[in-house]
């Protein structure tokens, strides 16, 4: 509570259906009310909380000023609050790209900041909510990093951020009319608040405020549902549903008129209730039986009531609080604290005998509409609002100081896109390296430069009536940029020997498949692989000889058949046997290069081993009864290109190479066959005479032999 004040604190309560004021002054045990009145409207110049009938309003006020003014004096300043029910609230969301920087407290709030921004766009493009909004505060609903839930952004790397917040707005109007109606009736503003506000100034003190509780206020027509956490109101609510509808539900099931089944409503804990219903039949229940009739509804407004305070909070509240004549309803209790998955006893209904800070409460305030007007007077004195009259730039604004003003609030109400205040943070590099991604992160954008009346100062720094705020946008950062050699350890690889002369093997670099040296540039996206080689073919590619494994293609034909022959560039050796591509080197290993000479037949013939023709064709015949087979020990004849020619001529492409018998298919002579035969073998001790026949008939040593001949061979 506030120092102590001469003067009366008028508080006003401008409801729909009535107008409570009080007026109090300090004393030692609280505030003491010295007078009240309670004034209905005669006509509907109030609807849902807000005024429609300036005039008429005024009026009442002017009434119910002068019959207070009789008790108490002079009465020129008041507070009052505008209706929580008048309050919208909207969803807004903000995404901010990190590039892998991590985001520090001024640019999180930045990032709220413009997701508040997004949630007031959204009120303003609906076609009924056209005027100026006061913003009179917001909540996080929750963040993400890298489109995954997260609990704070504070400190954490990733490519983006986003934020949702529930952002709560009062329509400039609620509170011109509030002027209008006072300037009328002769009185000034001395404070404003906010009904929710004023029940929880009334019924939460600021040690309990910190908890997440809900307060809800339920009147005839209306739910109104204000949520408190971190020591102030976080979000707001209401419900189109209340103690009418169980009035409605009563007039149904027991055929009564309005006023009859709300009359018949509020006996409810009698024993016995009797009345006439619209057919003018008496009848009288059991009070247990007239709240099972309204059970259903009940069910019903706990229902909605639940929704909208999960919708709002996200989860249950640690506990709710009912005020207004609604929460009175039988069952209402119990029914909300089921829906809402919490124990019976952390819902309960709160009466003005527990509010603190009066001496004494009167009477006529002891009601479900004495809530309010009490909070009115408790805030005026500990959380009044006040307006702030700033300067952002070059233009001068008017801000409500529902909550503690910041630069950001200014800056929010002076239409700055808050996007733009941040600068860019540069693009970061991702690649693979050796199969690990790796982020290297952009120079981060700058934040804006922001002063209060000269001074340094940041988007929460609170700002003042008189104020004067400069905001200077901050710059976008740079890119990402490195080489390759900063994203590889170095490697000193090994030695080898090479046609004698010693040479290092060292670490092979490819990116995206490309040779690369330490110095390329890295380029976005990339995969960069880096190892020592061991095989034979990957070195001497890196020693200077990328072609050392390849063959050049021979295509010629061979007796007709088309052949392809694969020269090889280089003959090579490593450890002094022939190597191979895939062969493994290793330290002090040696390798032998020598270029080969231009392809000959030869060389094909030694790899292909092709079947060659014989000179002659083989021949099989009898020799002393036994069956021989002859067969030419040497190949036919070559002919390249229809000329004769021999293996180690030249081969080319296009070359047609044929095989040509020496000699005709009869000329196998009986002397070819002691190549076969060896004649001494057949010889006696005392033989002198050597002889042969064929078929039967002496014959000369060259005497043609034809497949079947029979010869015999003998001495004498």
């Amino acid at each position: 509570m506030t120092a102590e004040r001469t003067e009366p604190l008028f508080a006003l309560d401008i409801g729909t259906r009535t107008v409570v004021g009080l007026v109090a002054f300090p004393g030692p045990k609280g505030l003491v009310i010295k007078a009240t009145e309670i004034l209905e409207h005669q006509t509907r110049s109030m609807l849902d909380g807000q005024i429609h009938d300036v005039p008429l309003v005024a009026d009442l006020l002017r009434t119910l000023r002068a019959r207070l003014e009789k008790r108490v004096g002079h009465l020129s300043r008041v507070a009052v609050a505008a209706a929580g029910r008048a309050l919208k609230t909207y969803r807004g969301r903000a995404v901010r790209p990190l590039q892998g920087t991590r985001p520090d407290a001024e640019g999180i709030r930045g990032l709220e900041l413009e997701a508040l921004e997004q949630a007031q766009r959204q009120l303003m493009d609906e076609p009924d909510q056209r005027g100026h909004y006061h913003c009179v505060g917001y909540s996080v609903v929750g963040y993400r990093l890298d489109d995954a839930p997260i609990g704070n952004l504070l400190g954490q790397s990733g490519f983006q951020a986003e934020v949702e917040v529930i952002g709560t707005f009062l329509p400039k109007v609620v509170v011109d009319s509030l002027h209008a109606a006072l300037e009328a009736a002769g009185l000034e503003m001395q404070a404003l608040t906010l009904e929710p506000i004023a029940a929880i100034h009334a019924l939460i003190p600021a040690s309990m405020r910190k908890l997440n509780l809900a307060l809800v206020d339920v009147g005839a027509g209306t739910s109104d549902i204000a949520l408190t956490a971190e020591g102030t109101v976080t979000a707001y609510g209401m419900v189109p549903c209340a103690g009418d509808e169980v009035t409605e539900a009563l007039a149904e099931r027991w055929l009564l008129d309005f006023d009859t089944a709300e009359a018949v409503k509020r006996k409810w804990s009698d024993d016995y209730i009797s009345f006439s219903d619209v057919l003018g039949h008496t009848k009288r229940i059991a009070g247990q039986e007239l709240v099972e009739s309204m059970t259903l509804a009940v069910e019903h407004l706990a229902e909605l009531i639940a929704r909208e305070i999960l919708s709002l909070n996200q989860r249950p509240p640690m506990a709710v609080l009912l005020i207004g004549g609604g929460s009175l309803t039988p069952g209402l209790p119990a029914a909300l604290a089921s829906r809402l998955g919490l124990p019976q006893d952390r819902v309960a209904v709160r009466s003005v005998d527990q509010v603190r800070g009066f001496a004494r409460i009167p009477a006529k305030l002891k009601g479900p509409d004495g809530v309010t007007p009490l909070g009115i007077a408790l805030a005026a004195l500990e959380q009044p609002v006040h307006t702030a009259v700033l300067k952002v730039g070059n233009t001068s604004l008017r801000l409500f100081d529902f909550r503690p003003l910041t630069i950001g609030d200014a800056l929010l109400h002076a239409g700055v896109n808050m996007r733009s205040l941040f600068g860019r943070p540069g693009a970061a590099l991702t690649v693979t390296v050796n199969g690990e991604g790796r982020i290297i992160p952009g120079i981060p954008g700058t934040g804006p430069q922001l002063f209060l009346n000269g001074s340094p100062a940041g988007l929460d720094t609170p700002v003042e009536d008189g104020d004067a705020v400069t905001v200077t946008p901050g710059r976008d950062g740079t890119d990402a940029q490195c080489v390759v050699g900063d994203l590889i350890p170095d490697s000193e690889g090994f030695s080898i020997r090479v046609n004698g002369e010693e040479r290092v093997v060292g670490p092979r670099i490819r990116m995206n498949g490309e040779p690369v040296d330490r110095l390329t540039p890295v380029v976005d996206r990339s995969i960069i692989q880096a190892y020592v080689p061991e095989m034979l073919k990957e070195i001497l590619e890196d020693l200077g000889w990328p072609d050392a494994f390849t063959v050049s293609e021979i295509r010629f034909r061979w007796n007709g058949e088309p052949v392809v022959y694969a020269h090889p560039r280089y003959r090579i050796h490593h450890n002094g046997k022939e190597a191979r591509p895939e062969s493994v080197v290793a330290q002090g290993d040696r390798i032998d290069i020598v270029e080969t000479a231009p392809a000959v037949l030869t060389d094909w013939l030694r790899k292909a081993r092709p079947r060659r023709l014989p000179a002659r064709p083989s021949l099989t015949l009898e020799v002393n009864g036994e069956p021989v087979l002859l067969e030419a020990e040497e190949s036919a004849a070559l002919h390249c290109n229809g000329r004769s020619s021999g293996p180690d001529a030249p081969l080319r492409d296009g070359d047609q190479w044929e095989e040509v018998p020496a000699v005709g298919p009869s000329e196998w002579i009986v002397s070819d066959l002691f190549r076969f035969v060896n004649p001494d073998d057949l010889r006696s001790p005392d033989s002198r005479v050597f002889h042969v026949e064929v078929n039967g008939t002496e014959a000369s040593f060259a005497e043609p032999l034809r497949a079947g001949d029979r010869v015999r061979l003998y001495w004498t």
